[in-house]
């Protein structure tokens, strides 16, 4: 994961290297891409770190009280499971601004119909898992 620390090192790291004997400009551009990259994920750092860290805490929190509550049968799946959804979409659609940003179209194609899925799974389950 990207911290501030750790791009920090990466950039003393890339700037510390000598040039290697029979390194190739290929190489070389290589090396000078990743330092630009890490000087640019220095600088700017994530404004949803925070939210994307606490949605990450809730949702392995979640999926760890309900495999609990599961295994010692003092849970009910029809309700875990739609909060567990909950958490997995809101992780997800945190994570779609850093890939828009990165320029990862895919990336960002699949976190969309994930979050999409697994709040509309969860709805669904809500709203019309009782109803039979």
């Amino acid at each position: 994961m990207n911290s501030h620390r750790n791009n920090e090192k990466i950039i003393q790291v890339l700037s510390e290297m000598e040039p290697i004997k029979g390194e190739t400009e290929e190489d070389k551009e290589k090396r000078l891409k990743m330092a630009e990259e890490a000087v640019k994920n220095a600088e700017e750092e994530s404004v949803l770190a925070f939210p994307k860290k606490v949605a990450g805490v809730i949702c392995v929190a979640l999926w760890g009280f309900s495999l609990v509550a599961l295994i010692f049968g003092f849970g009910d799946l029809g309700v875990l499971l739609p909060f567990m959804l909950f958490a997995l979409g809101a992780v997800c659609g945190l994570n779609i601004p850093d890939f828009w940003k990165k320029g990862k179209i895919f990336d960002v194609v699949v976190a969309i119909i994930a979050c999409a899925a697994c709040i509309l799974f969860a709805l669904g389950m809500l709203f019309v898992g009782n109803a039979r």
